[in-house]
């Protein structure tokens, strides 16, 4: 019986060796580059930025369309759902607001589609607008002769200092404040619904909320659509009081604290509250 010999050492240290180099060639050297692809196929980092992005601009174009032209390109099962959770997680790590605030905007069009918005260009621009330019003013004098003297070093003539303009008023009124108590089970969530003047809630809205120790958090209204688009919520802690703020121009409202309820067994437990505010 014949003995089976091995392959010689030198023949599996070749193919150890060739492996290696043509995964280092693939990985560092000639690495594959993509070009021109799909939005589809980018990772989940890079399609929140591409959704970021979409946001952004679309507050600056107000092109509804196109921005929603340019999110189906990313293939998402549910766009809503992405663009709000995006938006919140956003505002909760310090992310882009104004991003946020067209993610925002855009979810909330897909259950009202008619809303519109004015471009922050177009708001740009009419403000630059309404400056009027100095006009000057030509003096004219008569020669006179004067006798030779010593001549004083020149003075200025102060300029007039601008007029400070007028503060907005406040855009949104407190109109209604309620107690929810629904079970000691239930979150003490703070309940905001933002209405115009027709009573129709609307989303993108400002809410800065602040809190004893002097730190507030901002987020906007129109993520939950299914709700309301003027609808945000945020969750409270027994104890603790808050400022409330709407608008970026809005008063700020009492202190408020999570209600104080009592079930039917007469055992105290803590509820939340509902506030609407209503444009002016």
């Amino acid at each position: 019986m014949k003995r089976r010999e091995s392959p010689p050492l030198y023949l599996i240290t070749g193919i150890v060796l060739g492996l290696l180099c043509g995964l280092a060639l693939s990985y560092w050297v000639f690495p594959v580059r993509y070009t021109d692809t799909q939005p589809s196929t980018l990772s989940e980092s890079q399609k929140a930025v591409y959704r970021g992005l979409v946001g952004r601009t679309y507050l600056y174009e107000a092109d509804a369309q196109r921005a929603f032209s340019r999110l189906n390109l990313l293939g998402d099962t549910d766009m809503g759902a992405e663009m709000v959770v995006q938006a919140q997680q956003m505002l909760a790590n310090g992310g882009d607001a104004t991003a946020a605030r067209g993610l925002a905007l855009l979810a909330s069009l897909l259950t009202q589609p008619g809303q519109q918005i004015t471009p922050l260009a177009a708001v740009s621009e009419a403000a630059t607008a309404t400056i009027a330019p100095l006009t000057p003013t030509t003096v004219v004098g008569t020669a006179t002769k004067v006798n030779p003297t010593n001549t004083p070093f020149a003075t200025f003539t102060p300029r007039p200092t601008p007029t400070a303009r007028p503060t907005q008023a406040a855009p949104y009124a407190l109109v209604s404040t309620k107690e929810i108590c629904k079970g000691a089970d239930t979150p003490n969530l703070l309940k905001i619904y933002v209405l115009d003047t027709s009573g129709n809630g609307i989303p993108g809205v400002e809410i800065d909320i602040s809190k004893q120790d002097g730190n507030y958090f901002s987020f906007f209204t129109g993520f939950y659509p299914e709700i309301d688009p003027g609808y945000a919520d945020y969750l409270m802690v027994p104890q603790e009081t808050y400022q409330i703020r709407v608008g970026e121009s809005g008063d700020l409202t009492g202190d408020l604290t999570p209600a104080q309820c009592t079930d039917s067994a007469g055992k105290s437990y803590w509820g939340g509250l509902e506030l609407r505010f209503k444009q002016k």
